[in-house]
């Protein structure tokens, strides 16, 4: 499914719900119906040999957690520093095989609606789409393909 969670607004138009994260120089939109939590970066321990966008595990609710560097996964330019990064803990892979995993991101912005004519799709692995939220470009990103990978 491309946009896992559409809404109908009381105008009929349809659009998506998703929580905006800035990772690099990027604007990235995750549905909200795959997002568990947002908290403070977590804290990882690297595992020996891992693939560079996995920066270790995490303790979350008791249980490991792989956090992911979410810029690397979307090939984001390096930004500005952030003073407030997060772990965006979310739900990952197909309906059937979803786990919870953490994506660090350098900031998390709002949670916007993202109408459906504005969106181009890309279906570019992660991306599966882009629109525009105040004029600038954002990258709406399909997590199920996150376990798929």
């Amino acid at each position: 499914m491309l946009y896992p969670l559409l809404m109908t607004s009381a105008s009929g138009e349809g659009g998506i719900r998703c929580l905006l994260v800035r990772a690099g120089e990027y604007l990235c939109a995750l549905p909200l119906n795959q997002v568990r939590r947002v908290v403070a970066t977590l804290t990882t321990h690297p595992l020996p040999g891992a693939a560079p966008e996995l920066l270790g595990l995490a303790e979350f609710a008791g249980e490991a957690l792989p956090v992911l560097d979410l810029a690397c996964l979307v090939n984001a330019p390096a930004g500005a520093a952030s003073g407030q990064p997060v772990t965006v803990v979310v739900w990952a892979g197909p309906p059937a095989e979803r786990e919870l995993v953490g994506l660090a991101a350098d900031e998390a912005l709002a949670i916007v609606e993202l109408p459906l004519h504005a969106l181009t799709e890309t279906r570019l692995g992660l991306v599966s789409g882009e629109a525009l939220q105040a004029g600038r470009p954002v990258r709406v990103l399909n997590l199920e393909h996150l376990g798929a990978t």
